[in-house]
């Protein structure tokens, strides 16, 4: 098995014509072969912008697996000695998918994988995949491939590195700024594996219709263009190479393989027993009869300042205030006995326990807890998360799948990946509201929102920022003592972030099978 690697990923914009496509594939696969690259990762859609006039127009310009188009690709592969993964539209008996497909460097087809959950229009012409991906069997060692969506939530790209992928390949279609910015270097993270990704630039629609749907959604002509920005990601999370925004580009970096940790020190303290519920369909939506805003305070120093908050939260460890005032709810942590478990304190006492669900080295507990349950309360539902769980996004996911409106996470945290990856994106892969107090003196305080706006918002307040789910912060200094500001439980009933695409109960649960 092969370790040292140089990895390419190439973008380029698509349109409707698939010669002039391949064209581009090609020249991206000759540029990464030309800077030493073994293997070279290319955009979702090479084939075909994904605007289709009909069914029939659809399954026209898909292509075949053992077809003349991928056996172009297939032939380069071969001379070049590389290999390539890319997504491309594939005709089924009765239906279409938008396939990711992994070439080895003798040009065959060693893996393909169809995209588990699909965007938007994506939906009116394409099937999307009902099982799990398999793994990909390469000279260096087990990869996985996936498609752009399925790398918005976390389970598509956990299930293959819990399988022992070391490296993940993404190929994306994506206007979304907040691929690069947030979805793409957490998955490398989160998992401890390199991520190649490969996005598209240029418009990602007709350039004959570009206009028109720019006046219908109000948002200006370059929202509609691929964002770019490629990526090679380490498993620590830093991005060793990146592309720009708007141009065609091949980057390059070399990685070890070896630094990958093996998966008794990266999953060990997974809890499998207890993430059940991921694999099955069922999914609670939010109950509606919650608060538009409350405000909520992260007190750092004095507990007792909770007066004009409907929401206090402490530093893990902090002792409730002695007297808390009518209609306030307090979040704190406590270990008690053999474990360590938040808890929300009002007027009248202890309300809720949660028991930490995995081991921290930051605490002797020897109990866990064996689920993960809401409280009930006007506010809206709570989760607390409690030590180190949100690094592992099944117990976030395990909270809004039974409907949560507010997670509150009870951490300190060791890296900034804790907080400026690790809880953004759990607050955006569940589109619910979250806030995390950390003690004086360390980084880590704040409040995340789901967007009230979106690409496809009519009433939109501001102009859109080019993002897909990307909360909205407000953030603390380290030396702040108080952070006040407003959480809005309501926006946690609008999972989706495009037509028919929730981002809970539009879940690849029967992947997660796999994370069991």
């Amino acid at each position: 098995m092969i370790d040292q690697i140089r990895v390419a990923a190439g973008q380029f914009a698509a349109t409707t014509d698939l010669a002039e496509n391949l064209g581009s594939c090609l020249r991206l696969i000759d540029e990464a072969a030309a800077n030493g690259a073994a293997l070279v990762v290319l955009p979702e859609f090479a084939n075909h912008l994904s605007v289709y006039e009909s069914l029939d127009h659809c399954r026209s310009v898909a292509v075949e697996l053992d077809g003349a188009w991928m056996s172009t690709i297939s032939e380069r592969a071969r001379a070049l000695d590389i290999s390539v993964a890319l997504a491309v539209t594939v005709p089924r008996d009765d239906r279409v998918t938008i396939t990711s497909v992994l070439l080895d460097a003798v040009g065959q087809i060693i893996a393909t994988a169809d995209k588990q959950t699909l965007m938007g229009n994506e939906r009116t012409y394409l099937t999307g995949g009902t099982s799990g991906s398999p793994l990909a069997d390469t000279r260096y060692g087990p990869l996985g491939i996936y498609a752009c969506m399925d790398g918005v939530t976390f389970e598509t790209p956990r299930t293959f590195a819990v399988r022992g992928a070391r490296l993940l390949l993404n190929s994306l279609n994506s206007f979304a700024l907040d691929e690069a910015a947030l979805h793409i270097p957490v998955r490398a993270v989160e998992n401890g594996v390199f991520v190649v990704a490969a996005n598209k630039v240029g418009p990602l629609l007709p350039v004959d219709q570009v206009e028109m749907l720019s006046r219908a959604l109000g948002v200006p002509s370059q929202v509609l263009q691929g964002a770019g920005e490629s990526q090679i990601v380490a498993p620590d999370g830093e991005v060793l190479a990146s592309a720009n925004r708007t141009e065609e580009e091949v980057i390059v970096a070399d990685i070890d393989l070896a630094e990958v940790r093996p998966l008794d020190d990266r999953f060990g303290h997974r809890r499998p027993e207890i993430y059940g519920p991921l694999a099955k369909p069922h999914s609670a939506a939010p109950r509606h009869d919650v608060p538009e805003s409350i405000v909520v305070r992260c007190v750092r120093s004095q507990p007792s300042d909770a007066v004009g908050a409907q929401l206090v939260v402490l530093p893990e460890g902090t002792s409730p205030p002695a007297s808390i005032p009518d209609g306030v709810w307090v979040a704190t942590s406590a270990v008690v006995g053999q474990r360590h478990v938040g808890q929300l304190w009002t007027r009248s006492g202890l309300r809720h326990e949660q028991a930490q669900l995995h081991h921290s080295d930051r605490f002797d507990a020897t109990e866990f807890g064996d689920e993960l349950a809401l409280c009930e309360t006007p506010l809206g539902d709570i989760a607390l998360i409690v030590g180190d769980d949100h690094l592992y996004p099944e117990a976030v996911r395990l909270a809004a799948i039974q409907g949560a409106h507010i997670a509150v996470v009870l951490y300190h945290p060791t890296h900034a990946w804790h907080t400026d990856l690790a809880l953004r994106e759990r607050a955006a892969e569940n589109r619910l509201c979250l806030v995390a107090c950390t003690p004086l003196g360390v980084g880590g305080t704040i409040v995340l929102n789901p967007p009230r706006d979106s690409l496809w918002s009519t009433d939109r307040l501001h102009p859109y920022d080019g993002t897909i789910n990307t909360p909205d912060a407000v953030a603390a200094g380290p030396d702040d003592s108080i952070l006040e500001s407003r959480l809005y439980p309501a926006r946690a009933l609008h999972r989706e972030v495009s037509r028919d695409t929730d981002l809970v109960g539009g879940r690849s649960w029967q992947a997660s099978a796999a994370l069991l």
